[in-house]
């Protein structure tokens, strides 16, 4: 295509592996960065660093499918299932990274996400998900205001500008079990009520967590994912592992739109960086 360059052998394969990935964290592309350079030769250029190769990468991955890598900066209340170590050290936000469509067209959302999946009903549960959820941080983000309003009777006001300016870019904090969400399905109304078998919405959301557009979260009461049976007499029976969800990286970089839509506030949503 006119005006496009041809990524490089190294670049290929740096592109290559986000989308194999879905989302990678900072640190985990930094060091495949490094791998890549040190394995390339000499003639195959490949950036002054991970920034500029992003860079260098949206520019033809943009004009020729619509498609580019942003990064999202996010801390997320692990439940140490994220399939990733950094992930259980500390909530203290890192860098993902991933690749989004950033057409809007209406092939584009009709199609929704070709990575998610392309089942109406689906993601229409999917929208319902997030919708609870944001509704659910709201509650408590309410809830937390009034307990500042109380101190904040007895002072300056400070106390509350104070805690408004920490939750800024942290995002939505609720979480729901997956249970929870496969209750779900039976709140579906119209042409999508009654569409969803409970095996149907489990390999959702396990498709969902894989690629990222969810993440284990910490239990409430500190207890994160948990093993139970469903009775007492069923000791030969396998465990079977509840978790706590939230929103991932991937629901942030594609449906950012849609989460203001759904009532997130802006001030709430996390930090995003565009490599360009």
């Amino acid at each position: 295509m006119e005006g496009i360059n041809p990524l490089t052998t190294p670049q290929q394969r740096l592109l290559q592996n986000v989308l194999a990935s879905h989302v990678s964290t900072d640190s985990a592309l930094r060091t495949l960065w490094d791998e890549i350079r040190q394995t390339s030769s000499n003639n195959e250029y490949l950036g002054r660093d991970l920034n500029d190769t992003l860079c260098i990468i949206n520019r033809s991955l943009k004009p020729a499918f619509g498609l580019e890598i942003r990064s999202v900066s996010l801390a997320l209340s692990s439940g140490g299932d994220n399939g990733n170590d950094e992930d259980q050290d500390s909530d203290r936000p890192q860098l993902y990274h991933a690749i989004v469509n950033c057409q809007a067209d209406k092939v584009s959302k009709a199609a929704g996400n070709p990575d998610m999946t392309k089942n109406p009903h689906e993601l229409a549960l999917f929208r319902l998900i997030i919708e609870r959820l944001v509704e659910m941080s709201n509650d408590d983000d309410r809830g937390q205001e009034e307990e500042e309003e109380e101190e904040n009777n007895n002072n300056d006001g400070s106390a509350r500008k104070r805690n408004r300016s920490s939750r800024m870019g942290t995002g939505c904090q609720a979480a729901l079990s997956d249970m929870a969400m496969i209750n779900m399905r039976t709140e579906l109304t119209g042409a999508h009520a009654g569409k969803l078998s409970i095996e149907q919405v489990q390999n959702m959301l396990e498709l969902f967590v894989s690629q990222g557009w969810f993440v284990s979260a910490a239990d409430p009461n500190g207890n994160g994912s948990r093993e139970k049976t469903s009775t007492p007499n069923s000791s030969s029976r396998k465990k079977k592992k509840t978790r706590n969800l939230q929103l991932g990286p991937r629901a942030y970089l594609e449906f950012a739109d849609f989460l203001r839509k759904a009532g997130m506030d802006q001030e709430l949503l996390p930090q995003f960086l565009v490599h360009a």
